[in-house]
């Protein structure tokens, strides 16, 4: 159920527990990650889910093997982490989390409304198919985006801010992001018709879509997103508790340390007993 992972973390927390493993998915992973903010407590994963890209941030990827090799290797990275809330309106209290991998407003909140619905499917799989219903019935919407020092408004298919590089599955949508960088990336889409979509998702697989003239990259470390029109989102893989006017999003540098498996060129880890 919904908060139970973030009892259990801080349950673990109480207790005196060092790490915290988190088994399951991008949702999973995120609530209990962002439980253990601030506390000093070591988060792992064994990825289990439908698209497990936070794994793929944390250099683990999708072997179950791996990741226990991982967890008893004990290397560890301090990571960033985002914010995300939502104030109360009439139809309901202020919702405020923190998020790991992504915050994804519009397209990307229908998508999971749309994979909620299917069975069977997993994986990239999964989550393309849902694209496509989404797409079926959602065309974008005008929205403000307020970076602190300057608004634009545009009418947007998907707004995406990531801490990690990769979203649904195998989308490496901000191919240049960094979990360690103090910095959060965002990717504007604007409307696309049904040739440039299938014409053009496939770049995405591999990052090679920033050229695209429906298709806009930043950088930030805070933004707020509105619209007339209530927007649905999802993060860290999970939909967002109502669809909701106004969303607002900063970044947490240094917030959690993770372990994390291989070793990239420049990283810098440190193992803990």
């Amino acid at each position: 159920m919904p908060g139970d992972g973030r009892r259990a973390a801080l349950e673990a927390v109480s207790r005196g527990f060092p790490t915290v493993v988190a088994a399951g998915g991008d949702g999973l992973a995120g609530e209990v990650a962002g439980a253990l903010v601030g506390t000093g407590t070591v988060f792992g994963m064994i990825p289990l889910g439908s698209g497990d890209d936070f794994a793929k941030s944390l250099r683990i990827g999708r072997s179950i093997h791996k990741a226990v090799e991982a967890v008893r290797e004990r290397r560890t990275k301090v990571i960033d982490a985002g914010m995300v809330s939502s104030p109360a309106d009439g139809d309901g209290p202020e919702i405020r989390r923190h998020f790991m991998n992504c915050v994804g407003i519009g397209l990307d909140g229908e998508v999971i409304v749309e994979k909620e619905k299917i069975k069977g499917l997993r994986d990239l799989k999964l989550y393309l198919w849902a694209t496509i219903r989404a797409l079926a019935h959602y065309k974008g919407q005008r929205v403000c985006l307020d970076f602190g020092e300057n608004r634009i408004w545009f009418e947007a298919l998907l707004v995406e801010i990531t801490n990690g590089k990769c979203i649904g599955g195998g989308y490496y949508i901000c191919p240049d992001a960094l979990v360690d960088d103090g910095i959060l990336d965002l990717c504007l889409v604007r409307r696309l018709s049904w040739i440039e979509f299938f014409r053009h998702v496939p770049k995405v697989f591999k990052g090679q879509h920033k050229h695209l003239k429906q298709v806009n990259l930043g950088r930030l470390t805070r933004l707020t997103v509105e619209s007339e029109i209530p927007m649905a989102a999802q993060v860290d893989g999970e939909l967002w508790p109502r669809r909701v006017k106004r969303f607002e999003i900063g970044i947490v540098p240094k917030a959690l340390e993770c372990i994390v498996g291989g070793d990239d060129s420049g990283d810098k880890f440190r193992s803990f007993s």
